[in-house]
């Protein structure tokens, strides 16, 4: 029945011994598992393999077996003859004590030096390590194999350090043989008991001190070990430090409880529970027997010692309440204590906060809060002392401040924060890179609250509401927009600035903090009509409250005094978005809605200063005059005036609008009777045409340019398609007049009368201005144009068969043209 195995470097060996399982030449499976062999095996050692045995022999390769130990049944990596047992005059051996290193500088052929080794417990785990020195035959490796006193074989040791589980006290036999018997070889052999260790210092209480630099020990070059030892509570929670080497070394260890059960690896920083009983022992190692400068290191959590005291602070500059802490290659980690005399929310602030992570401990060692998940409220649940830890993520050393402050005090707040919207915006000053500053407010259950906030100049910023405990709300994502208070009481708005770097003395940001629920201090606007000027009159607030008298469809377009336009957003009495910011919005009910500008963009304020026109039309034109004409002239008279008529043209034909050369296109939306939208001028009225489907009559609707003045706009929509409309173009030239209202002239080819490929060549002969030409075919398809404008230009274009449509589009200025073509 096998026996408890342990071993060092469990995952490494892991991976040796099952390379090595099939590497070790005939015989039974060995055990895959490192550094551990049951004691008891059985029979009689194996001959020396044969030439055609060896796995080089085979594969050509260098196959030796460099570490590895067998299970019961298997048979050790070196050939063993019991009349070798003894040491021969030449060799190395005899009694070996736990602890020293043994130099032997000769080992050739098929000599084995013989040790023995005796402990005085059963159940004793038996580290060794064999460490090559010089080697003048790079094919070959030197292994130990341990015995008991009956003779069978326990386990071997190489290179890298490993263990072997004994069974009774007593005697056991260590017998170091090269691999395959072949060239001569120096090597270091030791062993260290790991029940009664030759040495085994103790760790007082303050090695365990966050303000310990450690131990510096020392692993001689060979060495299988030392043993430290030391005693804590059962649920102490240590942070755990990689052990820094003098030359690179890799240092290892393992504590070990008082059943010399593993508890912990010491290898890598990070937290360790002894959830087991003490007193507890610790062995450390090199991992391939150098010699090594170490530093050994493990602080306590629980019950921090050793770390600087930091208090909750007020609101604004901490000043002195500011802690501060250094991390670099000599403490990757370190500790602030955190003493509160009361439960509730606090903000951790420390800055370069990019590079820097924290965890924060209460004072059994249990994580209450980190940088992760509470990066802006962490929850205090007692009062008491907790510990605050802080690491590296960066490559280069980082000193901070830090600060934390008590979120549910409204010391250094300011109270008597306003929710209207008619306010200005409230201007905050940091002046401390771990400075946060709150904005108190009242509110009830169901209210819904939206924080907006800016910079002044480049940077980044946080803001959070918190209730009157310090717990933040309204945390992740929402497809809502601001904060839905739980319940009637005080609430704080928390805000910094994220980012602080050596020029900054005194910056400063805006912020917002606005009521979408039943909103005060919004200007009233009712839907006005179409080629009126807007309903909502010029001026400040980012809000407009709309009243309306119906539910229904409205479009709702902000302007400012250039007539650019500022996208809003559309909540009702409640709070709830009911439309984004794309200018048309569908309203459930009569009443009153808030339109606030860039609603949904909590990082954007606009202030008061700013002022602006909102337009609020029904999405059906009405009151549009009818156009008898094909031209129309109208004049806009302010920002965010939309203007509409009514086109004479019927279903299924097609149109093109045309507007002076030297002119933008209006932004024109062609609907149809029942507000369905057809064609705009970004494309089909100008570069196509657009055909006239759904319900009769057409509608145009025309804005201004965005950065244009208010001022006249002239516009002629063409009918495209179908029977010729234009007089004919039977010749091979005519003159054209053009000007005023006749910016723009169309001419007919018939279908008999024009090849499948022309040139159309137009040139100014008199006046001022240029023009362009564009061609449509009887389906009203555009074939040709639009050109660019020109005085004098030919283009080239390959036309339909069928009846053509030329339009020639000139400027307002008074101008004569010739126009010619031919194949």
């Amino acid at each position: 029945m096998g026996m408890k195995r342990f071993t060092y470097g469990t995952c490494l060996w892991l991976a040796i011994a099952l390379v090595l399982g099939g590497l070790l030449g005939a015989g039974p499976a060995r055990a895959a598992h490192g550094g551990v062999v049951t004691a008891g095996s059985k029979g009689a050692p194996t001959p020396t393999p044969t030439s055609e045995e060896r796995p080089e022999a085979v594969a050509g390769k260098d196959l030796r077996p460099r570490r590895a130990n067998v299970g019961p049944d298997a048979r050790p990596p070196v050939a063993v003859r019991k009349q070798s047992r003894t040491t021969a005059a030449t060799g190395c051996g005899g009694v070996a004590r736990f602890g020293k290193i043994y130099h032997c500088s000769s080992l050739s052929g098929s000599r084995q030096d013989t040790f023995t080794v005796t402990t005085s417990v059963s159940g004793d785990v038996l580290y060794g390590t064999v460490t090559e020195t010089a080697n003048n035959d790079v094919t070959d490796s030197v292994s130990a194999m341990v015995y008991d006193a009956e003779g069978n074989y326990l386990c071997y040791y190489g290179t890298y350090p490993g263990s072997c589980e004994l069974g009774a006290a007593g005697t056991y036999t260590i017998v170091v043989a090269l691999a395959y018997s072949s060239g001569d070889m120096a090597y270091t052999l030791s062993v260290q008991s790991q029940r009664t260790p030759s040495a085994c210092r103790t760790l007082g209480s303050g090695f365990f001190s966050f303000a310990s630099p450690g131990r510096t020990a020392e692993l001689a070059l060979g060495s299988a070990g030392e043993c430290f030892s030391f005693t804590l509570p059962v649920g102490s929670v240590l942070q755990m430090y990689a052990p820094r080497s003098s030359n690179g070394g890799d240092v290892r260890g393992h504590i070990l409880n008082a059943e010399y059960q593993p508890v912990c690896p010491v290898q890598d920083t990070y937290t360790c529970t002894l959830d087991s009983p003490g007193p507890f022992r610790l062995m450390m190692y090199e991992m391939y027997g150098h010699e090594v400068t170490y530093t050994l290191r493990m602080s306590q959590i629980s019950h921090s010692r050793g770390c600087p005291v930091l208090r909750p602070t007020a609101f604004g500059v901490p000043g002195s309440a500011a802690g501060s802490g250094t991390l670099d290659e000599a403490n990757p980690v370190t500790c602030h204590q955190l003493r509160t005399s009361t439960a509730g929310g606090v903000a951790v602030r420390i800055h370069d906060d990019q590079s820097v992570w924290w965890n924060l401990y209460d004072d059994a060692g249990l994580k209450v809060c980190d940088k992760y998940e509470n990066a802006y409220a962490c929850p205090l649940p007692v009062s008491g002392n907790y510990t605050i830890v802080t690491s590296n993520q960066g490559w280069e050393p980082v000193t901070y401040q830090i600060a934390v402050a008590a979120l549910n005090r409204s010391a250094g707040c300011a109270t008597g924060t306003s929710l209207r919207w008619d306010e200005a915006a409230a201007l905050l000053h940091q002046t401390s890179p771990v400075q946060t500053n709150c904005q108190q407010f009242q509110g009830a259950a169901g209210q819904r609250v939206v924080v907006y906030a800016a910079p002044t100049r480049y940077n980044s910023f946080v803001t959070t509401v918190v209730d009157s405990t310090g717990r933040a709300l309204c945390l992740g994502y929402s497809e809502e927009t601001g904060c839905l208070l739980p319940a009637d009481g005080t609430y704080r708005v928390i805000s910094y600035l994220d980012r602080w770097d050596a020029e900054s003395v005194d910056e400063t940001y805006e912020v917002q903090v606005r009521s979408l629920s039943a909103p005060k201090g919004c200007p009233v606007v009712t839907p006005g009509a179409y080629n009126d000027p807007p309903a909502g009159a010029y001026g400040p607030i980012r809000c407009r409250t709309v009243r309306l008298s119906e539910a229904g469809i409205h479009r709702i377009r902000a302007y400012d005094d250039e007539n650019y336009p500022a996208y809003a957003a559309v909540f009702d009495s409640t709070g709830h978005r009911i439309c984004n910011d794309s200018g048309r919005c569908e309203f459930p009910a009569a009443g009153d809605y808030a339109v606030v500008l860039s609603g949904q963009s909590t990082g954007t304020v606009i202030d008061n200063d700013f002022s602006y026109a909102l337009s609020v039309l029904p999405e059906h034109p009405v009151g549009c005059p009818v156009s008898a004409q094909e031209l129309y002239r109208a004049t806009f008279t302010a920002p965010g005036q939309f203007l509409c008529l009514q086109l004479p043209q019927t279903t299924g034909q097609r149109i093109v609008e045309m507007v002076p050369a030297e002119k933008r296109y209006p932004p024109t939306q062609v609907y149809d009777a029942d507000g369905n939208y057809l064609c705009d001028s970004s494309y089909a009225l100008w570069q196509t045409s657009c055909q006239l489907t759904g319900t009769a009559p057409y509608f145009a609707v025309m804005s201004q340019q965005e950065g244009e003045a208010p001022g006249p706009v002239a516009a002629r929509f063409y009918r495209v398609d179908g029977p010729p409309s234009c007089p004919a173009f039977d010749g091979a030239a005519l003159t054209l007049t053009t000007g005023g209202d006749d910016f723009s002239v169309c001419r007919t080819i018939p279908a008999d009368a024009h090849a499948a490929r022309e040139s159309f060549t137009w040139k100014r002969t008199a006046g001022a201005g240029g023009a362009y030409l564009s061609v449509f075919g009887a389906d009203g398809i555009r074939h040709c144009g639009p050109t660019g404008t020109f005085a004098e230009r030919t283009a080239t274009c390959n036309l339909p068969a069928g009846p053509l449509t030329v339009i020639l589009d000139a400027t307002e200025a008074a101008a004569t043209f010739e126009l010619s073509r031919k194949p």
